[in-house]
């Protein structure tokens, strides 16, 4: 028995620190320069009297990165999206107030304006949660030119300070190739048009 919560436990710890040890890049040179950083609020403490939750602070250099897409590339929807973070933080699930650790939002053709760095990141079509503390995700998007940014967000959804985000990276979706209909397909969609 003793065993057994032993084995418990030691996989309990596994899963629990899985999520962040899953976060390294393979070597720091495989890792994009970071962006530019968002500049500080003027006065946190301003926010935290007008009730507002307070920014939680990130350790220097700490940046998010799309992986798998760079800036000018191609696609077809939908697409992957591999979410990238330097080993100085980690991820777990949205409510997780520990130093250092969020959870990911895509923004989708928008960014973050100076002021809403300092308030929960809304939640629309422009901006992807991943409260579950997920690091991909498949992305299905219309034809034409789109912008997409990580931001990494602390357990209460608002942005680090100063903010962890990835660079702008805008994307192509390309129109989906048009699928070649089987024989049986065209047989019928011919009797279709002779009734």
């Amino acid at each position: 028995m003793r065993k057994l919560s032993h084995g418990l436990f030691i996989i309990a710890l596994v899963a629990a620190c899985g999520a962040a040890w899953g976060q390294q890049p393979e070597s720091p040179s495989s890792a994009p320069p970071a962006p530019a950083a968002t500049p500080p609020p003027s006065s946190p403490s301003t926010h935290e009297s007008e009730g507002k939750p307070a920014q939680s602070p990130a350790p220097a250099g700490a940046y998010s990165y799309i992986v798998n897409l760079h800036n000018g590339q191609s696609v077809v929807s939908p697409f992957k999206v591999i979410f990238g973070l330097t080993p100085n933080m980690g991820v777990a699930p949205a409510g997780v107030e520990k130093p250092n650790v969020g959870h990911h939002h895509l923004l989708v053709d928008t960014t973050l304006k100076p002021e809403d760095v300092t308030r929960p990141i809304p939640v629309d079509e422009h901006h992807l949660h991943f409260g579950k503390g997920q690091t991909e995700t498949t992305v299905t998007l219309p034809p034409g030119k789109h912008t997409l940014q990580l931001v990494l967000a602390d357990w209460s959804h608002v942005p680090f300070n100063p903010s962890v985000q990835s660079a702008v990276v805008t994307v192509t979706v390309k129109p989906a190739a048009t699928a070649k209909a089987s024989p049986k397909t065209k047989g019928a969609a011919l009797a279709k048009r002779r009734q």
